[in-house]
């Protein structure tokens, strides 16, 4: 079972933080919450799970609901596309269980070798070293250029 938690909100709008870079949680599972407030954009794009073969393939695109959860395991690529009017709270609630994170599966994950290209809405300028093959970077996050660690050598 799960023994431990994290909690925080993030906040996006549009004179602020616009959306965030594909990435993976630092959970085994996350519940994020849309708390409001008024807003138009910033989807949640989900692609594979880490180390799958399909990892950086999109999978589903969901739409925030105010008072509405969606729940996924950590290890799943997700990232907020940017948001286009307004202002959205969400609540991130992280679950750790340290029983799994014990496990061959946690502790020795296998690295598949990727199905083909990844789809450029799941490619992640601060993970992925061939992110300029796909996307242009975005503005001030050029430094990131060629670093990541994905796909592994």
């Amino acid at each position: 079972g799960w023994d431990g938690h994290h909690c925080f909100i993030v906040r996006y709008r549009s004179e602020e933080d616009l959306g965030l870079d594909m990435h993976t949680d630092d959970s085994d599972v996350t519940f994020n919450v849309c708390l409001g407030l008024d807003f138009s954009g910033a989807g949640l794009q989900f692609c594979g799970l880490m180390g799958a073969p399909n990892h950086r393939k999109h999978t589903y695109t969901y739409h925030h609901v105010k008072g509405a959860c969606v729940c996924h395991l950590g290890r799943k690529r997700h990232g907020a596309d940017d948001i286009a009017t307004g202002e959205r709270l969400n609540l991130i609630l992280w679950n750790h269980s340290s029983q799994f994170r014990q496990t061959d599966a946690y502790l020795k994950p296998d690295y598949q070798r990727e199905e083909g290209p990844p789809d450029a809405v799941c490619v992640s300028y601060t993970h992925d070293r061939d992110f300029g093959n796909y996307k242009e970077y975005p503005k001030g996050k050029e430094q990131h250029r060629g670093s990541g660690w994905c796909p592994r050598k």
